[in-house]
């Protein structure tokens, strides 16, 4: 990666990642209509939605981390949430669990590390780098807990 393409994607903090994440979460689940997620809708109405609360919660962020570069780094990162939930080898290791109601449960080291994670020049999560580094921080965590 250059040196301006890694100013762009920098680090986060990773209580600062929480806290965006929640942020993001919050508003995507706010204002949520019985019709946005109603059996009678049409895929074209539902997908609309979706891309509305997705957008709304792009927003929320943005006004909470108003710096332009943290605000840069937060969204990339928050993009590739849904990939990193639907990564096979996090739920493999335990990492991400899905639960009966389609909901799902992450670990603290996913969010941590996934704030730290590289990203390639293109904006993709570098994988490798991304699963090493959930593995680390498994650790980090464990090794706090013991103490």
């Amino acid at each position: 990666m250059t040196a301006k393409a890694t100013e762009k994607i920098a680090p986060i903090d990773p209580e600062r990642f929480h806290r965006a994440l929640g942020v993001y979460q919050a508003a995507v689940a706010a204002q949520k209509s019985p019709h946005a997620a109603g059996e009678s809708s049409s895929q074209g109405q539902k997908e609309a939605a979706e891309e509305a609360a997705g957008i709304r919660g792009i927003l929320a962020v943005k006004k909470e981390f108003p710096d332009a570069k943290e605000f840069q780094s937060l969204s990339l990162r928050l993009q590739r949430f849904a990939e990193v939930i639907g990564d096979k080898k996090l739920a493999k290791w335990g990492m991400v669990a899905y639960t009966k109601n389609g909901g799902f449960e992450i670990h603290d080291a996913v969010i941590n590390a996934l704030a730290k994670a590289p990203f390639r020049k293109s904006g993709v999560l570098d994988k490798v780098a991304f699963h090493t580094l959930v593995k680390a921080e498994l650790e980090r965590l464990k090794a706090e807990e013991k103490e």
